[in-house]
């Protein structure tokens, strides 16, 4: 077994023999017998499982419902951010009223320029000449002829 092999299964298994499946177990035990770091990652994961298996520190009722009073006066203490807010972020009142009158003229131009584009009529086909939309990317010309 390697090192890297026994760290992997120290990992999976624990510090402890008896979870190691027993095929592992006589493969740990020489890579223990002859190296002395795996022996101190095995002494770390030791007193990692006891920590792990200390019960927890009871918590009173009235502490949880003092962190949570306490908790909630604070969110109620911040001001609630606006959409407003949110968006434009803390700026000066006059930076966003220019924003705002920058967007409104914008609007108001492309408005007025779509309207003066989509008001001239359409280009034509001639008479003798219809377009026949196939799909989106192919236009063809029908003008009677046989091809």
């Amino acid at each position: 077994m390697t090192d890297e092999d026994f760290l992997r299964h120290l990992d999976d298994y624990g510090a402890s023999p008896e979870r190691w499946p027993a095929e592992l177990r006589a493969e740990a035990d020489a890579a223990l017998a002859r190296s002395p770091a795996l022996r101190t990652a095995l002494e770390d994961a030791a007193a990692f499982d006891r920590l792990l298996t200390v019960p927890a520190m009871p918590v009173e009722d009235a502490r949880v419902a003092r962190l949570l009073s306490a908790v909630g006066a604070a969110a109620r203490a911040v001001p609630q951010e606006g959409v407003v807010m949110l968006l434009l972020g803390r700026m000066p009142r006059r930076r966003v009223a220019g924003f705002c009158v920058a967007l409104l003229a914008l609007g108001w131009l492309t408005g007025g320029w779509f309207a003066g584009h989509l008001a001239s009529p359409l280009p034509t086909a001639p008479r003798s000449q219809e377009l026949a939309l196939l799909n989106d990317e192919v236009v063809t010309l029908f003008d009677g002829e046989p091809r």
